[in-house]
């Protein structure tokens, strides 16, 4: 009896506590310090298994041979939670600043889906590139492709020839370029790793 009664006054203490006095003026709104909880961005099937808690992961990395130098290392990546059949893959793309050698390299994961659509679009945004003339009346031009897990491919094209930059990372992208006819290496090292993450 006493849980009902005491539902039943608390109700009507906030209906009094709300409800204005006939001609009453209203009161501002009285500013009040609230603390949110923000969820992390997950945005790859990659990421969120394994940034999973309270379970056993296995990640094998498989390396793929770059042309690129230090400044892009990419590895196609298996995840599997152990005593399941939870079993993600894909690609981990990491990109260093040459400029600043002291910064932190940029990392973006990509799910083996979208790695199938990169690998379809390089070529695509290739040969828009090719026919870039800059005799128009455009200032710039520029072509993208963006993951979810923030990998971007951009080809820009400006008073100079079309140049292709890479950057990963979320939060503060690292970026690094390399010459359009590099293109068809990157997507070389990108079928290599669908090649081996099918296989698997």
């Amino acid at each position: 009896m006493r849980g009902p009664v005491l539902r039943i006054l608390t109700f009507a203490a906030l209906v009094l506590n709300i409800t204005p006095v006939a001609g009453a003026q209203p009161r501002p709104p009285v500013a009040r310090g609230l603390s949110v909880a923000v969820e992390p961005v997950i945005p790859t099937q990659l990421e969120a298994l394994l940034s999973a808690p309270n379970v056993v992961l296995v990640t094998d990395y498989y390396r793929i041979d770059m042309r690129f130098g230090p400044s892009m290392r990419i590895d196609a990546v298996i995840v599997e939670e152990t005593g399941t059949r939870t079993r993600v893959k894909g690609l981990r793309v990491q990109v260093r600043d040459n400029e600043n050698r002291s910064r932190q390299e940029g990392t973006s994961f990509i799910d083996i889906d979208e790695l199938t659509r990169l690998t379809r679009a390089i070529p695509a945004m290739a040969e828009v590139a090719a026919r870039w003339t800059g005799q128009d009346d455009r200032q710039a031009s520029e072509l993208t492709f963006t993951s979810a897990g923030g990998f971007r491919l951009a080809i820009r094209q400006s008073a100079r020839i079309p140049r292709a930059y890479l950057s990963t990372g979320l939060l503060d992208p690292v970026v690094t370029s390399i010459d359009v006819t590099e293109l068809v290496t990157l997507k070389l090292a990108f079928e290599e790793a669908l090649t081996i993450l099918q296989r698997k």
